[in-house]
Protein backbone atom coordinates (compact mmCIF):
# COMPACT_ATOMS: atom_id res chain seq x y z
CA UNK A 1 0.00 0.00 0.00
CA UNK A 2 1.27 3.34 -0.70
CA UNK A 3 1.59 6.25 1.61
CA UNK A 4 -1.28 8.79 0.71
CA UNK A 5 -0.81 12.44 -0.70
CA UNK A 6 -0.78 15.02 2.50
CA UNK A 7 -4.00 16.70 2.45
CA UNK A 8 -5.34 20.38 3.31
CA UNK A 9 -4.36 19.87 6.85
CA UNK A 10 -1.06 18.10 6.36
CA UNK A 11 -0.37 20.91 4.32
CA UNK A 12 -1.22 23.29 7.03
CA UNK A 13 0.66 21.59 9.42
CA UNK A 14 3.31 21.69 7.21
CA UNK A 15 2.94 25.18 6.61
CA UNK A 16 2.95 25.91 10.85
CA UNK A 17 6.15 23.97 11.03
CA UNK A 18 7.94 25.87 8.49
CA UNK A 19 7.54 29.05 9.90
CA UNK A 20 8.93 27.76 13.71
CA UNK A 21 9.40 23.97 13.64
CA UNK A 22 9.88 23.99 17.12
CA UNK A 23 5.99 25.51 17.61
CA UNK A 24 4.43 23.32 20.32
CA UNK A 25 1.58 21.13 19.18
CA UNK A 26 -0.63 22.41 20.95
CA UNK A 27 -0.18 25.82 19.57
CA UNK A 28 -0.40 24.45 15.65
CA UNK A 29 -3.91 22.48 16.73
CA UNK A 30 -5.43 26.22 18.38
CA UNK A 31 -4.39 28.05 15.36
CA UNK A 32 -5.77 25.02 12.68
CA UNK A 33 -9.07 24.62 15.12
CA UNK A 34 -7.71 20.93 15.95
CA UNK A 35 -7.12 18.67 18.80
CA UNK A 36 -3.44 18.58 20.11
CA UNK A 37 -3.45 14.58 19.28
CA UNK A 38 -4.61 15.26 15.99
CA UNK A 39 -1.45 17.27 15.32
CA UNK A 40 0.69 14.74 17.01
CA UNK A 41 -0.64 11.87 14.93
CA UNK A 42 -0.07 13.73 11.36
CA UNK A 43 3.02 14.90 12.70
CA UNK A 44 4.32 11.24 13.39
CA UNK A 45 2.85 9.92 10.31
CA UNK A 46 4.44 12.53 7.95
CA UNK A 47 7.85 12.32 9.61
CA UNK A 48 7.89 7.90 9.53
CA UNK A 49 6.62 8.22 5.99
CA UNK A 50 9.30 10.92 5.19
CA UNK A 51 7.43 14.02 3.97
CA UNK A 52 8.36 16.06 6.42
CA UNK A 53 11.59 16.33 8.28
CA UNK A 54 12.64 19.37 10.69
CA UNK A 55 16.42 20.65 10.15
CA UNK A 56 18.11 23.48 11.06
CA UNK A 57 19.56 26.13 9.06
CA UNK A 58 22.90 28.02 10.20
CA UNK A 59 24.32 30.96 8.57
CA UNK A 60 27.67 30.37 6.38
CA UNK A 61 29.06 33.60 7.63
CA UNK A 62 28.18 33.15 11.37
CA UNK A 63 29.99 29.58 10.56
CA UNK A 64 33.34 31.05 8.91
CA UNK A 65 32.35 29.31 6.23
CA UNK A 66 32.26 32.38 3.64
CA UNK A 67 32.11 29.96 0.70
CA UNK A 68 28.67 29.00 -0.87
CA UNK A 69 28.97 27.86 -4.26
CA UNK A 70 26.53 26.20 -6.76
CA UNK A 71 28.18 23.47 -8.62
CA UNK A 72 26.18 22.19 -12.19
CA UNK A 73 27.36 18.76 -13.59
CA UNK A 74 26.36 17.65 -16.67
CA UNK A 75 27.25 12.93 -16.15
CA UNK A 76 27.32 10.05 -18.28
CA UNK A 77 24.00 8.63 -17.71
CA UNK A 78 25.08 5.13 -16.07
CA UNK A 79 27.01 7.20 -14.07
CA UNK A 80 23.91 9.33 -12.58
CA UNK A 81 22.95 7.71 -9.71
CA UNK A 82 26.64 6.96 -8.65
CA UNK A 83 27.72 10.72 -8.97
CA UNK A 84 24.80 12.06 -7.10
CA UNK A 85 25.38 9.29 -4.29
CA UNK A 86 29.22 10.42 -3.98
CA UNK A 87 27.72 14.09 -3.78
CA UNK A 88 25.40 13.20 -1.30
CA UNK A 89 28.23 11.42 0.95
CA UNK A 90 30.86 14.89 0.84
CA UNK A 91 30.02 17.14 4.61
CA UNK A 92 30.88 20.14 1.97
CA UNK A 93 27.32 19.43 -0.17
CA UNK A 94 24.14 20.95 1.60
CA UNK A 95 21.58 20.10 -1.43
CA UNK A 96 21.99 17.86 -4.33
CA UNK A 97 19.13 17.17 -7.18
CA UNK A 98 18.93 16.21 -10.66
CA UNK A 99 17.57 18.96 -12.91
CA UNK A 100 16.79 19.30 -16.16
CA UNK A 101 18.38 21.48 -19.01
CA UNK A 102 22.08 21.96 -19.89
CA UNK A 103 23.35 19.80 -16.78
CA UNK A 104 22.48 16.67 -14.86
CA UNK A 105 22.89 17.57 -11.47
CA UNK A 106 23.28 20.49 -8.92
CA UNK A 107 24.98 20.15 -6.11
CA UNK A 108 24.90 23.08 -3.32
CA UNK A 109 28.51 23.38 -1.69
CA UNK A 110 29.64 25.69 1.58
CA UNK A 111 33.45 25.65 2.40
CA UNK A 112 35.90 28.13 4.34
CA UNK A 113 37.42 30.05 1.59
CA UNK A 114 38.29 30.24 -2.70
CA UNK A 115 40.97 27.66 -2.19
CA UNK A 116 38.91 25.22 -0.20
CA UNK A 117 36.19 24.95 -3.27
CA UNK A 118 39.04 24.91 -5.63
CA UNK A 119 40.25 21.85 -4.12
CA UNK A 120 36.98 20.62 -3.47
CA UNK A 121 36.27 21.22 -7.32
CA UNK A 122 39.72 19.55 -8.55
CA UNK A 123 40.37 16.91 -5.58
CA UNK A 124 36.73 15.51 -5.37
CA UNK A 125 34.01 16.47 -7.99
CA UNK A 126 35.79 16.68 -11.18
CA UNK A 127 37.59 13.25 -10.62
CA UNK A 128 34.40 11.60 -10.30
CA UNK A 129 33.71 8.58 -12.90
CA UNK A 130 31.34 9.71 -15.13
CA UNK A 131 31.55 13.86 -14.55
CA UNK A 132 32.18 15.22 -17.96
CA UNK A 133 31.60 18.99 -17.05
CA UNK A 134 31.10 21.46 -13.96
CA UNK A 135 30.13 24.74 -14.11
CA UNK A 136 30.60 26.55 -10.44
CA UNK A 137 29.02 29.84 -9.41
CA UNK A 138 29.37 31.69 -6.26
CA UNK A 139 26.29 32.43 -3.99
CA UNK A 140 27.01 35.88 -2.51
CA UNK A 141 23.52 36.22 -1.24
CA UNK A 142 20.37 34.29 -0.26
CA UNK A 143 17.32 36.16 -0.66
CA UNK A 144 14.51 32.93 0.16
CA UNK A 145 15.27 30.05 1.32
CA UNK A 146 11.50 28.96 2.22
CA UNK A 147 8.57 26.69 0.69
CA UNK A 148 6.22 28.46 2.40
CA UNK A 149 3.97 28.80 -0.86
CA UNK A 150 5.19 25.41 -2.13
CA UNK A 151 1.83 23.58 -1.36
Amino acid sequence: MTEAQPDVLDRAIIRELERDGRRPFREIARSLDVSEATIRARYRRLTDSGTLKIVAFSDPAAMAMDRLALVFLKVGPERHDSVAKALTARPEVSYVSTVLGSFDLFAQVLVADDTALWGFLQDVVRPLPGVLETECTLEIKVHKLWFENAF
